[in-house]
Parts: C-alpha cells; sequence; structure tokens
C-alpha cells in the first residue's frame, strides 16, 4: 500500500458516522456477519460493507433503523446517541490500515482527525 493513497478526507454527518460506528460495533460483538446483516435488512449482499467502507458514499436511512434494531436484537434507542451530537457535518481524515486476521470484524481504517464543518 502506498502512504498518499492510504489517507484521504471524506466529508459526512456526524450523527451518521456514529450510526455506522454503533452499528458496527454493536454487529460485531453479537458475531453477526455484514452479509448477515445486509440480508436481514433486505439489501444487496455487499450493501453493509459498503456502509462501513468510508471511501463509499452508502449510509442507513431512517427506515433501516428499525431493521437493524431487529437484527440486532436491541432497541433502536441503543443505535443513537444518548444526547444530540454538537456537529452537523464534519470533514474526517482517514488512514486505511490493513486489517489482519486477529482484528477481524474492526475498521480497516482509523479515523485520524475532525473538523467541523458545520456546527447544529
Amino acid at each position: 500500500m502506498k502512504n498518499k493513497e492510504d489517507i484521504f478526507e471524506i466529508e459526512i454527518s456526524e450523527i451518521d458516522l456514529f450510526l455506522i460506528n454503533k452499528v458496527r460495533e454493536l454487529r460485531v460483538s453479537k458475531g453477526i456477519s455484514q452479509l448477515k446483516l445486509s440480508i436481514a435488512l433486505g439489501l444487496a449482499e455487499g450493501a453493509v460493507s459498503k456502509i462501513e467502507n468510508p471511501r463509499q458514499r452508502a449510509k442507513y436511512n431512517i427506515r433501516h433503523l428499525n431493521l437493524i434494531a431487529k437484527a440486532l436484537k436491541c432497541n433502536i434507542a441503543d443505535l443513537l446517541p444518548s444526547k444530540p451530537l454538537k456537529n452537523d457535518i464534519i470533514r474526517v481524515r482517514i488512514k486505511m490500515v490493513k486489517n489482519n486476521h486477529n482484528r477481524k470484524g474492526e475498521p480497516n481504517f482509523e479515523i485520524l482527525s475532525k473538523t467541523v464543518v458545520k456546527e447544529n
């Protein structure tokens, strides 16, 4: 991997980033694969993989919250922050990392920095 290609920036809503990370965390803790969650949501087989990949633009939508909660056997509230997030849009600097077998289920990226683009 080349370092220059491994670091990039995206703009994303802070709530979208929170939800993506929370769903991944719960999915992994319950031993549910990206494929199984995609199928449970009635989405294409690679949908969750695309959503969890920061290079992709795919995101969960409000309809998915209920379906995710059912699939992960949790409350919808478990997927959301306990308090409103401070920011609306953030710019995130990301470094892609090699995902070793002992890191199964963990993200294959590291967030280097977050910068506020638009506050709530």
